[in-house]
């Protein structure tokens, strides 16, 4: 084996200005949602897209968190869970 030949490096990739834009498919199939669902959620201003080019939008992954984590209900009121139940305390 030749000592002096050079070594590939095996590090992952940089990436410069962090995580990649991502489509709106993703979205949806992160989601579970349609991607017209997902358009239709930039175009009202719910979630941040960005218009990369005439007919082309992308989505930062840390705005679709930041969508979700606005629209995560946090507690659930006891009496609709006791009415769902069929609770009768």
């Amino acid at each position: 084996m030749n000592d002096s030949a050079p070594r590939l490096a095996t590090a992952a990739p940089v990436v410069p200005f962090g995580e990649p834009l991502v489509d709106a498919a993703t979205v949806a199939a992160y989601m579970s949602i349609d991607p017209a669902t997902v358009y239709r959620l930039a175009d009202r201003g719910d979630l941040p897209g960005i218009a990369v080019a005439s007919r082309v939008v992308r989505f930062r992954p840390e705005d679709v968190r930041a969508f979700l984590d606005r629209r995560t209900r946090k507690a659930t009121p006891a009496g609709r869970v006791k009415r769902l139940l069929g609770s009768s305390s």
